[in-house]
C-alpha cells in the first residue's frame, strides 16, 4: 500500500462552514451520503463498482441510470488531487500539474469565486485496482493501472471512497484573491487537533 498526501478544494459559502468540516469531527463525506443522510454497508457494496468509478471520473454530471439524478449528486467517491506529470512528446518535455493548483481551480468553482478552501489529507492507495475495497483509494492518474484514455488525467486524481476520516485531515486552508498582486494567496490555516500523522503506519505483519 502507498500513503498519498492529497488536497481537496471546496467552494464553500463562508469561513464558519469551512471550519465546521474540521470542528465537527465528521470528516469529508461523499455527495451520496450527504444527500441520503443514512447509508448501510450493503448499499456501499452496491455503489463501489468500476462502472460508477468511470462515471465519477469521466461523466460527473451524467444522470445516474438508477435514480435519474446527475451522477455527482449520488457518487460514493470523493475526488482529491495528488498532482501528476504530463509528458509532451512533441516538445520532448514533462509538464508538472501541481495538486494545489488543481484544487484551487475546483475550489474557486473554475475561477468564478474569489476565495476557496483547501483540505490537506492523506489516504491509503492500493497499487492495483481495488474499487470494491472501501478502505483504500484509487489512483486514476496512474496510466500503468488505469490505461483507458481520460480527458481529465492531468487533474492528478486520487479517488477516495465514501468518507475521508477526520483524523486523516491535517487542516483547512483559506485562499483568497489578492488584488494587489493579482493572484491567490493563503489567508489562514485551521489545523485539526485530532490529526493522526501517517508515519505511524508501516507494512503489514503476518500472524504469529
Amino acid at each position: 500500500m502507498i500513503i498519498q498526501w492529497c488536497v481537496k478544494g471546496l467552494a464553500l459559502e463562508n469561513d464558519q462552514e469551512a471550519r465546521d468540516v474540521i470542528d465537527s469531527s465528521c470528516g469529508i463525506c461523499c455527495n451520496w451520503w450527504r444527500r441520503v443522510g443514512r447509508i448501510s454497508p450493503s448499499w456501499i457494496r452496491g455503489k463501489l463498482t468500476p462502472q460508477n468509478l468511470d462515471l465519477h471520473i469521466n461523466h460527473f454530471t451524467t444522470p445516474d441510470p438508477t435514480t435519474g439524478n446527475p451522477f455527482n449528486t449520488d457518487t460514493p467517491f470523493i475526488s482529491l488531487s495528488g498532482g501528476t506529470v504530463e509528458r509532451d512528446t512533441a516538445a520532448q518535455t514533462n509538464i508538472v500539474h501541481r495538486a494545489r493548483m488543481t484544487a484551487l481551480w475546483f475550489g474557486t468553482d473554475f475561477g468564478r469565486r474569489d476565495q476557496c478552501y483547501l483540505y490537506l489529507c492523506w489516504v491509503v492507495v492500493a497499487p492495483r485496482r481495488a474499487v470494491g475495497i472501501e478502505g483504500v483509494a484509487e489512483e486514476p492518474r496512474d496510466l500503468n493501472t488505469y490505461r483507458r484514455y481520460s480527458a481529465y488525467q492531468t487533474e492528478g486524481e486520487i479517488t477516495a471512497k465514501v468518507l475521508i476520516p477526520d483524523n486523516q485531515i491535517m487542516g483547512c486552508e483559506k485562499w483568497e484573491w489578492d488584488q494587489s498582486v493579482n493572484t491567490l494567496r493563503r489567508a489562514w490555516l485551521h489545523p485539526n487537533p485530532r490529526f493522526t500523522p501517517p508515519e505511524m503506519l508501516s507494512n503489514v505483519r503476518e500472524l504469529i
